[in-house]
């Protein structure tokens, strides 16, 4: 639940800063990773150096995290709520669970979610690699 909370809190702050969009994501038990992707007149501006610090900065302060249902109609027209490249949704979902962080994320998700991120351990970003030219991986940790 936490690398999955913070997976969201690392997107949307990509998202919201560099309208980055997820390509991927996967949990595992010592890491996660985050692949995301980029524009390219955006890609060579963005401080990578930066980016734990930037996240920490924001998970210093306590965002609670909330869930809601909408339709699908709903949820296609409401922007930001999927901030996928592809909307992996199957047609015949009618209603789409929405997770919410503060004013950090929204996004349609099925995935389970700590209550605050205040939950979230201190983490540190393993690794960034490039993963074609206007791709990112992102790697990280938990820490105890």
């Amino acid at each position: 639940m936490q690398y999955h909370t913070l997976l969201h809190v690392i997107s949307g702050y990509l998202y919201q800063h560099y309208n980055a969009l997820a390509t991927s994501s996967q949990i595992e038990k010592e890491h996660a990773r985050l692949e995301l992707s980029f524009s390219p007149e955006i890609i060579q501006e963005i401080p990578f150096v930066q980016l734990e610090q930037s996240i920490k900065k924001l998970l210093a302060q306590s965002h609670s995290v909330y869930t809601k249902i909408l339709s699908r109609d709903e949820a296609e027209q409401k922007e930001g709520t999927i901030k996928t490249v592809i909307n992996l949704l199957p047609a015949s979902l009618n209603e789409i669970r929405i997770v919410q962080i503060n004013d950090i994320d929204e996004q349609a998700c099925g995935g389970t979610h700590v209550n605050n991120t205040t939950e979230i351990k201190n983490f540190s970003i393993m690794k960034i690699q490039n993963k074609g030219p206007m791709k990112k991986r992102i790697k990280i940790q938990l820490l105890d």
